[in-house]
């Protein structure tokens, strides 16, 4: 009973790993587009199997409790952090409907400030260190290694955002 969830999942992804097999496209001796979903994929049939047998060998009772626990007293209150769960969702409603307009670099680097802020972080220095190694590192990710293109803004923003991709040496 304890792995039925993880294997109902390990077959969802055999199956969305056929189906990504099925992805076709002239690549012109770039990653192929379907290197990433099945990468994706393999990670998340991994992860099941993984579960499957640490609960059938181990026999863990683990239960996750999420937002009903407080993380202090470890006592049951819910709606204590539904705030938290909230301010989550609409910090990335806003990333994904202000991305065309501001671009990837800044949305990302506001979400990435803010994000943690809103989980309870009251680190400043560490929420604008995250932000900005995170926004580099995800923009040489998408740019230079999976050659995604980005959203680069209007107006100014756009300005900005072609002025970082030459400092991050991307033509």
């Amino acid at each position: 009973m304890r792995v039925i969830p993880h294997a109902v999942m390990l077959a969802v992804a055999c199956w969305l790993y056929w189906l990504a097999t099925r992805i076709d496209a002239e690549t012109g001796g770039r990653i192929s587009p379907a290197v990433w979903p099945k990468a994706i994929i393999v990670f998340m049939g991994l992860l099941c199997a993984y579960e499957i047998v640490k609960r059938l060998l181990v026999k863990s009772e683990f239960v996750a409790k999420g937002l009903v626990t407080s993380m202090e007293s470890g006592e049951d209150k819910p709606g204590e952090r539904f705030g938290m769960l909230f301010a989550g969702i609409g910090l990335i409603a806003a990333f994904i409907f202000t991305v065309p307009w501001i671009g990837f670099f800044l949305a990302t680097a506001i979400f990435l400030a803010v994000f943690p802020w809103a989980g309870g972080l009251r680190k400043p220095v560490v929420c604008v260190a995250v932000s900005l190694v995170g926004t580099v590192v995800l923009a040489v990710v998408f740019l230079k290694v999976a050659y995604i293109s980005l959203p680069l803004g209007e107006g100014p923003f756009r300005a900005l955002s072609l002025g970082l991709l030459r400092v991050l040496g991307v033509t």
